[in-house]
């Protein structure tokens, strides 16, 4: 593997990592808004293609009572520039960091090598509007934008806990 190849998976390691210490700052707020306790671990991560590395994760409990998890899954995923998962005792969702309008697609064709431009690209997945962490809503697959709401309706939905 060239120098450069190392450099550039490098740099796709640390910018996730970035990104997911982002996210961990909101979510301590968060959940101190809620009146719960977040402590920080880590965990090896070993994603082919990527050299191993070390990821914090995020453990979320009140009263000495586990609630939830924070684990990170990897800077190389499908469909996103990163992903982190928030697993509880009885679910686990997945948040997915999509840059723009996330992945789009091209009626672009290749014929006979020659490239015929099929028009402008459009978002494969709807509700993507910048730079952030998303979940996928199901059954529509239309993304919503993690916030604290979202996050509260996504902790209780993983460990069926009431955080009132």
């Amino acid at each position: 593997m060239t120098e450069q190849k190392v450099e550039q998976r490098s740099a796709m390691v640390c910018t996730y990592l970035d990104r997911v210490e982002a996210l961990y700052r909101d979510v301590q707020q968060w959940c101190t808004t809620l009146g719960l306790i977040v402590t920080q671990g880590t965990v090896e991560l070993n994603e082919e293609g990527l050299p191993r590395y070390d990821a914090p994760c995020l453990h979320i409990a009140r009263d000495g009572a586990h609630i939830a998890d924070l684990v990170p899954a990897g800077a190389s995923v499908i469909g996103a520039q990163g992903r982190v998962d928030l697993v509880g005792r009885i679910a686990r969702q997945a948040l997915l960091f999509q840059i723009g309008k996330g992945p789009t697609i091209s009626k672009r064709t290749v014929v006979d090598g020659k490239t015929t431009d099929g028009g402008p690209e459009r978002p494969m997945i709807p509700g993507i509007n910048g730079d952030g962490w998303y979940w996928l809503e199901p059954p529509a697959r239309r993304a919503k934008h993690v916030d604290e709401t979202l996050f509260g309706d996504l902790l209780r939905d993983v460990s069926d806990y009431d955080l009132r």
